[in-house]
């Protein structure tokens, strides 16, 4: 009888694991426990539950992962592992998992429990003891194992690209319709969508995506018209298909703007679609509201002195300088002091009385720089498309000369567009060692170029300030040398500036 039931205990679990397969999973998140009082994963149960998945076999990723590409495609890819554990005790301690699939399914729990003398000793056996039943599964990733999302149904048209582009070729269009592509971040995948107008709304189909639960012909978002021109209430299916309530903005005839909510913080972001079709004929040169051209600039003085390129302020009537900080967005009003176009230079005063000055400046101006070193700018690079908010892009010094070996340039990696111009080049410590120029004409020479920017070298800009009457003496110094980029950033973008020409 003894016998029996222990042959039917063995064949009960065997059934039981057999019909737990993990083998549809690629990737495993594995999250850092936290404590109300500050700590992290203190007794390192986090980080041996990943050690252990990635010795199983598991792709695994925590809060300070990117999430790959094809989890964007399919986060059915993804197993859930959620940790918890009994109070510290001097008793008997365990560790209980329990991992979940895309629709938050259970598909395992597990526990692990062990006493001791030590609490640490507790929970490292707890831990192994809770994963023991996970690593007893075989296991082998197979695409035709992983679960699929349980989603909502959205609406369905027959509209595909073809039909969408004869559309906007034969009718009098609205602003807000044409094809669209999606300017991608961490947040937003790809989607290439057409917006057309049905009655009194218009609607966002699906042509192509990154997702693969997402169709051809599916209706993306709903957008109906406001009081406000060019602004609209929408209804957004987010990427799991439930809809989201927001609000989007025709920004410019070629750039469409849709505000949601950080996944990660919980703070409004705002995703961007670039009209792809039919031509909406805008570009950086564009006169919108009567602005002539934007560039960038920063501070050199505390009194207001703005350095940036002389091409930028070419054919002013009226400049503006917006400035960013912690208060908000500042417009003022400037004029131009002193202008060396054969090495295109310039410096700009802020004249307003709205204008009480910085207290100091953060960085000093350099007129030495290596090749090989690295190097990075802020600016505001085609504003009208991408925004007023400024752009950070980093690279190396490639060259001490520019074109032609003009020894008034460096060459840098950096990328630059139309708009970065003026903008200041920063070494690793944060000191300005150059003003951003221009990027080589691949049109010009006749060849594909990637990565062959120009920026002024410094000692052109120190020529000019020097130049000026009564002028403040130039910072001496960098109080951001032993800061990382992202830090530096964040101390920095208060003193760099869009520049917008009337």
């Amino acid at each position: 009888m003894r016998k029996t039931l222990l042959f039917l205990f063995f064949l009960i679990t065997a059934i039981s694991l057999k019909g737990q397969d993990l083998s549809g999973f690629k990737y495993v998140f594995v999250p850092t426990l936290t404590y109300q009082n500050g700590g992290t994963d203190i007794w390192s149960i986090s980080s041996k539950l990943r050690t252990s998945f990635m010795q199983k076999g598991f792709i695994v990723l925590d809060e300070s992962s990117t999430a790959p590409q094809e989890l964007q495609k399919d986060p059915c890819l993804l197993l859930r592992c959620f940790i918890d554990h009994t109070n510290v005790t001097y008793g008997t301690n365990s560790v209980n998992l329990t991992l979940k699939d895309c629709n938050d399914r259970i598909v395992l729990t597990s526990k692990g429990s062990a006493a001791g003398w030590s609490v640490q000793d507790d929970f490292n056996k707890a831990t192994r003891r809770a994963f023991d039943k996970i690593s007893d599964l075989p296991y082998r990733f197979n695409t035709s194992k992983t679960p699929k999302l349980d989603l909502p149904e959205v609406e369905k048209t027959e509209e595909t690209e073809q039909s969408l582009t004869a559309y906007f070729d034969s009718n009098a269009l609205d602003e807000i319709e044409g094809i669209y592509k999606s300017y991608q971040s961490d947040q937003l995948g790809y989607y290439k969508i057409g917006i057309k107008k049905f009655g009194s709304k218009y609607k966002a189909i699906i042509i192509e995506s990154d997702l693969n639960h997402w169709k051809q012909g599916e209706v993306k978002a709903v957008f109906e018209t406001s009081s406000m021109k060019g602004f609209y209430s929408t209804k957004w299916y987010m990427g799991n298909k439930t809809p989201f309530e927001t609000f989007a903005l025709m920004e410019n005839p070629a750039l469409l703007t849709v505000e949601f909510k950080d996944d990660k913080t919980g703070e409004k972001r705002t995703d961007q679609f670039i009209k792809m079709y039919p031509s909406a004929d805008v570009s950086a040169s564009t006169a919108i509201d009567g602005i002539k051209a934007t560039g960038s600039g920063f501070v050199i003085s505390t009194d207001g002195v703005i350095a940036t390129n002389a091409h930028v302020i070419e054919d002013a009537d009226r400049i503006e300088i917006h400035l960013n900080n912690e208060f908000g967005t500042k417009t003022y009003s400037a004029s131009v002091l002193l202008k060396d176009e054969s090495n295109d230079v310039a410096l700009l005063k802020i004249d307003d009385d709205e204008f009480k000055g910085f207290n100091s400046l953060p960085y000093s101006i350099l007129q030495t720089t290596e090749i090989g070193e690295d190097v990075f700018t802020i600016g505001f690079p085609l504003s009208s498309l991408m925004g007023d908010n400024y752009k950070v892009t980093n690279g190396i010094i490639s060259s001490n000369s520019g074109l032609k070996d003009d020894v008034r340039f460096i060459q840098i990696t950096a990328p630059i567009q139309p708009g970065n111009s003026g903008g200041p080049l920063f070494n690793r410590d944060g000191n300005v060692v150059g003003l951003t120029t221009s990027k080589l004409n691949e049109r010009a020479i006749g060849t594909s170029i990637e990565n062959v920017n120009y920026a002024i070298k410094a000692t052109y800009l120190i020529n000019i300030y020097n130049m000026l009457p009564n002028k403040e003496q130039l910072s001496k110094s960098s109080t951001l040398s032993d800061k990382e980029l992202k830090d530096q950033v964040k101390v920095l973008k208060n003193y760099i500036c869009l520049i917008k020409i009337y």
